[in-house]
């Protein structure tokens, strides 16, 4: 039995309401335990500790990301203790939480606030759920898995050595945000060592075509300028917003072009798809039309991505939705889609955020954190795949401008070289260990 007074330190306890039948219970039994427990209200006066229960709820993924987020920005100026919950292994991709980044990314934004995340076993009773959280409170447990065997923390290790063996299968790979950045890099390799394999990239941008009599460049500003003298010479008027758009289109599709003349060059088939991660019907008909022309999706790699970097406090619903929707609504939609049972490789590109929080990437973190759930939950499904998410360092290229180049160079995190980025990718997804899931590559970031 826990002694009632061991729980003075850190009540009196409020509970959100947002998974409603385990927030009464812990109610329940804190307060059967001698401590003040309610369910959160509006007045937090007196409350030392508050408990989130909202990342157990049945909320879209999204929304419930939100939502906590958005409690803890809540409770920030009060100074209160926040102890976040979340399930371990929950049944469908959907349901699956990412909250550990979150609360690692506010403690280095808020170093002076207690925030900790608990991942609870979605296949226990209520009751021992309660339990365990209690258990944890009095135990001064770090931020961990519980469950009735005891907590233990989420090991995640830096690239391991290679299984002995020459990877001479070919696949049916589709890639989603694969035709540009880091990714593209990534999959040009794995097309050098795989030459007899089908790559399709997916991508929102169309291929635009290169304007007749304007010099190819990769230079933003001169082909400003070029399209500016262009439109000029013809009598136009152009405006810069639409200069803008339409130089990226150009730079966006002369870089897919890029990539699948690689992919193509080491002998592989390179084939571009436009199709929205986020529309289930797009992706739907991307699905029919590579299975049909090509055969089943045997290789998988989630690349797409995209950021909105902000303090959290200052964090709205749209910023979640826009970083959600490509790396976690699109993931959700493809594993509804594809058959599961064909694939025998997965990669998914996470981050470094995911594994030590990093300040302006509350959204971002929670996000990447969510891939690492769920590779561990494929991991279990197909135990003869070999399923990775890859947790990168910032990389000499891709997202990483020269301004957050400088700002990782004073931090000591070196970046990693678009060379050996793509051959540790290639090496681990190819003949990585199945049981080394979850991999760090790249220094260790400091809070």
């Amino acid at each position: 039995m826990v002694a009632a007074q061991d729980l003075s330190a850190w009540g009196p306890f409020a509970v959100t309401a947002g998974a409603s039948e385990i927030a009464s219970q812990l109610v329940q039994v804190l307060t059967g335990r001698g401590t003040r427990a309610d369910l959160l209200g509006e007045s937090i006066q007196g409350i030392q500790t508050v408990i989130i229960t909202e990342g157990l709820s049945n909320l879209p993924v999204t929304e419930r990301h939100w939502q906590v987020l958005d409690l803890c920005k809540r409770l920030y100026a009060s100074g209160i203790r926040i102890m976040i919950l979340e399930y371990a292994g929950a049944g469908d991709f959907a349901q699956m939480s990412g909250l550990k980044g979150l609360s690692r990314t506010l403690r280095q934004e808020w170093p002076d606030r207690s925030i900790i995340t608990w991942s609870l076993p979605d296949s226990a009773s209520q009751d021992t759920q309660a339990e365990l959280v209690l258990d944890a409170i009095t135990s001064d447990v770090p931020e961990a898995d519980l469950d009735t065997s005891g907590a233990s923390v989420m090991e995640i290790g830096a690239a391991p050595g290679l299984v002995q063996a020459t990877p001479t299968d070919t696949n049916v790979w589709f890639v989603p945000g694969g035709a540009r950045g880091v990714t593209a890099a990534c999959v040009s390799e794995l097309a050098r060592r795989q030459p007899g394999s089908t790559f399709v990239l997916g991508g929102r941008s169309g291929i635009a075509p290169w304007p007749e009599g304007l010099q190819p460049t990769s230079d933003m500003k001169l082909l400003r300028s070029a399209l500016i003298s262009s439109a000029k010479a013809r009598g136009e008027k152009p405006a810069l917003p639409d200069i803008d758009r339409q130089a990226r289109a150009l730079l966006a599709g002369q870089e897919i072009r890029h990539t699948l003349d690689a992919i193509a060059a080491a002998g592989a088939r390179a084939v571009y798809l436009q199709v929205d991660m986020s529309d289930r019907d797009s992706l739907l008909a991307a699905v029919s039309q590579i299975t049909s022309q090509y055969g089943p999706i045997s290789g998988l790699v989630h690349g797409a991505g995209v950021l909105a970097d902000g303090l959290a406090l200052k964090k709205t619903r749209d910023d979640v939705e826009y970083v959600f929707g490509p790396k976690v609504e699109g993931l959700a939609n493809l594993l509804a889609a594809i058959d599961l049972s064909q694939l025998r490789h997965v990669g998914l590109f996470s981050s470094a955020s995911a594994v030590f929080g990093n300040t302006g990437q509350s959204d971002y973190a929670m996000a990447n954190a969510w891939l690492g759930a769920v590779a561990r939950k494929l991991a279990a499904q197909l135990p003869d795949a070999t399923v990775k998410s890859f947790c990168w360092g910032p990389w000499d290229g891709g997202m990483v401008d020269a301004t957050l180049a400088s700002h990782f160079a004073t931090r000591g995190i070196s970046l990693i070289g678009l060379q050996d980025g793509a051959r540790i990718f290639a090496d681990q997804i190819l003949q990585g260990d199945r049981h080394e899931i979850e991999l760090l590559i790249g220094d260790k970031w400091a809070g």
